[in-house]
């Protein structure tokens, strides 16, 4: 399938890929810590225990990312995603059989594989291969559909909670995890790469250059998003404020989406990332100068989240201009693994943070680290693609 086809069966083509990958996040991903308040009253397991396991799920994921690249460079991307989705609803379905706390561990772990295996990277490298100069485009209409996955796990989950046990409600999101396998586009499967292509990882300046600034991101975000709440249920006593925070993230992410789904695609990206890098040291600049009032934190959790959102779409869409179409999956694997890796110690440094130095220091580390990607974002605008597949 390529940019010469019909616009209809494009179309239909990315959006039953953006309908997956919807309903593979909210029951792969957002799930489980939707769940987490509901799993630690009814089972009186530590909270620690139940959080620890996630991040340990993160990281298999990271690890993962690459390996999932390499197949999927030797042409077999539909077959992993399908597969991996597969084998996630299988460990869902013992999840919600199981009262064992270690078993809940284990099974989550691995479910963080499964996550390698279908959320957005392995999507993007498909999608990419397949269309070519319209991959970006198609990469922002997916995240704009699976977008909506915050507003589809949450208000369903606490439906759930009221009538069922958590072990019902996984098993109601492995049925819509099985609908996502459903959904999945039948297609031919792309040619493999040189056979000693695939003994090595792809390198260069670019991509590193993308996947620490990336990663630099991603770690920001993931203080913000699991520090910030602690922080403002502490200050202001009322732990509303701090689930009307969450709340706005997710839309915020749409919202960004869409600006950039409409006049991203009328600049350079290397210039459009400068821009989105500069706008993430809004948010902590705010809280730390202004304070955590209401108003003050909504709007920068707007910022954060419009931004997050753009950052989704700016980072296969960069790659796919440095790395050559027979890395395309290896490349990607190897910045999300980054990127990932940076997301899952992002909680324990902002704890540590929050700890020694409360919540200007706190803001502080947040705004050094999108400092920082602003400076890498530059460095990258100078270093010319070299074998881009566009």
């Amino acid at each position: 399938m390529t940019h010469s086809q019909p616009s209809n069966v494009v179309i239909g083509y990315v959006g039953a890929h953006g309908l997956a990958q919807l309903l593979f996040w909210s029951a792969f991903y957002y799930l489980l810590p939707a769940l987490s308040a509901q799993i630690a009253f009814e089972t009186g397991w530590p909270v620690l225990h139940i959080s620890t396991t996630y991040t340990l799920a993160f990281l298999l994921w990271a690890v993962c990312a690459p390996m999932v690249g390499f197949w999927i460079d030797a042409g077999h991307g539909a077959k992993v995603i399908r597969s991996g989705a597969i084998a996630g609803i299988v460990l869902m379905i013992g999840l919600s059989q199981t009262s064992s706390k270690m078993m809940f561990s284990f099974l989550v772990i691995l479910l963080g594989a499964c996550m390698a295996a279908t959320l957005y990277d392995p999507c993007f490298a498909l999608m990419m291969r397949r269309l070519k100069h319209a991959g970006a485009n198609a990469v922002a209409t997916v995240t704009l559909i699976a977008g909506f996955a915050t507003l589809l796990t949450f208000p369903l989950v606490f439906a759930l909670a009221s009538v069922v046990t958590w072990q019902y409600a996984v098993l109601a999101f492995a049925v819509l995890a099985g609908i996502g396998v459903f959904l999945l586009p039948a297609e031919m499967e792309t040619a493999p790469g040189a056979r000693h292509q695939h003994t090595k990882m792809p390198s260069g300046k670019g991509p590193t250059l993308i996947a620490l600034s990336f990663g630099l991101v991603m770690m920001g975000h993931a203080i913000m998003l699991f520090l910030l709440p602690v922080a403002l249920a502490r200050s202001h006593n009322d732990s509303n404020v701090a689930l009307l925070a969450l709340a706005i993230l997710g839309p915020a992410q749409i919202a960004g989406r869409i600006a950039w789904k409409y006049y991203g695609v009328s600049f350079r990206p290397q210039n459009f990332a400068i821009v989105m890098f500069a706008c993430l040291c809004l948010p902590a600049t705010l809280l730390l100068v202004f304070g955590t009032t209401p108003f003050v934190v909504y709007a920068a959790l707007v910022i954060q989240g419009a931004c997050y959102g753009v950052h989704t779409i700016l980072r296969p869409d960069l790659a796919q201009r440095y790395l050559q179409p027979s890395h395309l999956g290896r490349g990607l694997g190897a910045i999300a693994m980054v990127g990932l890796l940076m997301m899952a110690i992002g909680p324990a440094v902002g704890g540590v943070i929050w700890t020694v130095a409360g919540m200007s220091g706190l803001m502080s580390a947040i705004l050094i680290l999108n400092i920082s990607a602003l400076l890498l974002g530059v460095i990258l605008r100078g270093t010319v693609p070299k074998g881009a597949t566009v």
